[in-house]
């Protein structure tokens, strides 16, 4: 039995290596979701990129898959989005915005769920008009 036990701790450790092997070959072959990648076209004005603000990443929020992201305190009075940047790249997170109103003992936190990366805050006025699909009638 002292002969057979270091084979199978040898075929275990290369079937184990193996299928490690295997995994992380599939992983770095397959597609990435779109929704992870930032547009390469964002609904964001030209020159955009001179306008936006970092967020601080906070780190774990209240609940379980969520980052709290704090706001500069320097950032003028306005309504902003959240965007997440790479380079001259942009996504944006529909549906977080917030208003920075000039209060100077106010912090605005936000909690994000599954937030990570590179995340920025641009005025409104750098967004491009989303026009409205819902309820629209074409003309017979």
């Amino acid at each position: 039995m002292t002969h057979t036990t270091p084979s199978i701790v040898r075929r275990t450790a290369a079937c184990l290596s193996a299928s490690l092997l295997f995994t992380l070959g599939a992983c770095s072959t397959a597609p990435t979701d779109a929704a992870d990648q930032p547009a390469s076209n964002p609904p964001l004005v030209a020159g955009w990129q001179e306008h936006t603000s970092p967020l601080y990443n906070l780190g774990p929020g209240p609940t379980a898959g969520t980052t709290v992201w704090m706001v500069s305190a320097l950032l003028p009075r306005g309504n902003y989005q959240v965007i997440n940047r790479q380079g001259d790249r942009a996504r944006l997170l529909e549906g977080h915005r917030f208003e920075v109103d000039g209060s100077i003992n106010k912090e605005i936190r936000l909690i994000l769920p599954f937030a990570s990366g590179s995340l920025e805050a641009i005025e409104e006025k750098y967004v491009v008009a989303q026009a409205s699909v819902k309820g629209s009638k074409g003309t017979p």
